[in-house]
């Protein structure tokens, strides 16, 4: 969807002028392009590692930067302020992605703060329980004034966020379309993104697995199904790998969206609920399969440390969620709370995500790709994507009109 500025049916009689400071170099693309299309200016310092994904360079911010800003404080925030008070002053409003902390960096400047929520909103406070109730005090105060716009850009992160302040926020879902690359499907092989490595054999073995298969032997299928064992849930689906491919294994470092995207589809095992690659992937219109809710749980119970390993930073941070009540959104050893996850995941979304492919095996998957109708798939994600955006467009347009308000 190209909207041209100067004509959107979505602007605004008035021009605002935004800026933003944070980690998430994808988030803030995302609703920088979706504003600037609605006539608006955002001015972005990334303080990201991965702003090299843009060709872009990390911001040279004073005070608070990617080896300060977990120690974020009152200080640290009077001193940002003192610092770029004046600058500060240029902007109508401010807007907070990763991590919702930078909020408390426009306490003084008493202008609106729309905070997007994409990933467990209180990092870097999760073991720092005095901060997250300082955070949370702020929020509640500044959404209590109206000066605080909370917003989410997936279902799970809403209801994390509504769990621990009680407070709601409207879920306007990532559009990724900075990408500017669209599916081709030019190439028959299938990407498979997972942190599981026994999914698939390596190269050299699956090689190997081709000469034992063409001799069609009785001892060759033995040394087959030995290998097979070696490597885990392999036998799932003995013959998976002449079809998927290991993402890492045919993409290297640096590839162009377009890379992947000329590829027939893209298989996950995911290690989240909500990731900024899989909107990109949707948007781009490209087949995605994943495992249903049923075979994913199952994984997560085979493969903890693979499968949903960063639910909560709980997990990321290796801290001790047995303390914690049963149903926490962080106690993830509770099976009901990693059910509650995945009932929310973007992933199994009809309403933002359909025609995404689910397979209850690797066997399933395995006999998917081979009769799957991709570019059938495709088309309905595109036919449905003119509707996804107008109805995101229609979403931030609301949220800048409260602002001019």
């Amino acid at each position: 969807m190209q909207v041209n500025k100067k004509s959107s049916k979505y602007g605004s009689a008035r021009q605002l002028k935004f800026f933003n400071i944070d980690l998430h170099i994808s988030v803030i693309a995302d609703i920088k392009f979706i504003l600037e299309q609605l006539g608006h200016s955002v001015v972005d310092w990334s303080i990201s590692g991965h702003t090299w994904v843009l060709g872009r360079k990390r911001a040279d911010v004073k005070i608070i930067n990617q080896d300060t800003w977990q120690g974020i404080d009152q200080r640290m925030c009077d001193d940002f302020y003192a610092c770029y008070k004046a600058e500060l002053a240029a902007y109508d409003a401010f807007i907070v992605t990763y991590s919702a902390a930078f909020a408390l960096l426009y306490e003084k400047t008493d202008k609106p703060i729309i905070v997007v929520n994409p990933t467990r909103y209180e990092h870097p406070f999760t073991d720092a329980p005095e901060k997250w109730r300082w955070l949370d005090a702020y929020l509640k105060k500044g959404v209590a004034a109206g000066r605080v716009i909370m917003l989410a850009n997936n279902k799970g992160d809403e209801y994390y966020f509504r769990y621990f302040t009680g407070l709601s926020s409207e879920v306007v879902p990532s559009l990724c379309l900075y990408t500017n690359a669209s599916y081709t499907g030019r190439r028959s092989q299938f990407p498979l993104v997972t942190r599981m490595k026994s999914v698939l054999l390596p190269r050299k073995e699956t090689r190997l697995v081709g000469w034992l298969e063409h001799l069609r032997h009785d001892w060759a299928e033995n040394i087959f199904v030995k290998l097979s064992r070696r490597h885990g849930r392999i036998l799932g689906s003995m013959r998976l790998h002449c079809h998927a491919v290991s993402k890492e294994e045919i993409l290297k470092d640096g590839y162009t969206w377009q890379a992947l995207y000329d590829f027939k589809g893209i298989i996950h095992i995911p290690y989240q609920v909500s990731t900024m690659s899989i909107f990109e992937q949707y948007s781009a219109n490209i087949p995605l399969f994943f495992p249903s809710k049923r075979f994913l749980l199952e994984l997560h119970r085979e493969n903890p440390d693979k499968v949903l390993c960063e639910l909560s930073f709980y997990q990321v941070k290796h801290l001790d969620y047995s303390g914690l009540e049963r149903e926490n959104p962080n106690n993830v050893g509770e099976e009901a709370v990693i059910k509650q996850w995945v009932e929310l995941a973007d992933f199994y979304d009809p309403d933002n995500m359909p025609h995404i492919q689910y397979f209850e095996s690797f066997e399933h998957l395995e006999s998917m790709l081979i009769t799957v109708d991709c570019e059938a798939v495709s088309a309905g994600m595109r036919e449905f994507n003119r509707i996804r955006q107008e109805r995101v467009f229609k979403q931030w347009q609301r949220v800048v009109e409260q602002i001019v308000a």
